[in-house]
């Protein structure tokens, strides 16, 4: 079941997942909590923004299975479609 929802995530040719935006990060992060897996950092490919915002600054440990879309991204994107 897991790998069918992770087939979704775009892979690079190293077969790492390819997690180059907050968005995608946030939603595969919240997959894996939500079938009992820890993050493993090894399978995946991180942009710079995503690694310093989301595991550097320890961001991931506020994400929760309850929300679709964490409170930042959720501004973010009311600032860029005018929502706010």
């Amino acid at each position: 079941m897991l790998k069918e929802c992770l087939s979704k995530f775009e892979k690079n040719e190293e077969s790492l997942y390819k997690l180059y935006d907050r968005f995608s990060f946030d939603n595969f992060f919240r997959l894996l909590l939500n079938n009992d897996f820890d993050f493993i950092i090894c399978n995946c490919s991180l942009s710079a923004l995503v690694f310093q915002e989301r595991i550097y600054n320890k961001y991931y440990l506020n994400i929760s299975t309850e929300e679709t879309i964490s409170d930042d991204l959720l501004e973010l994107r009311n600032q860029i479609f005018g929502l706010g």
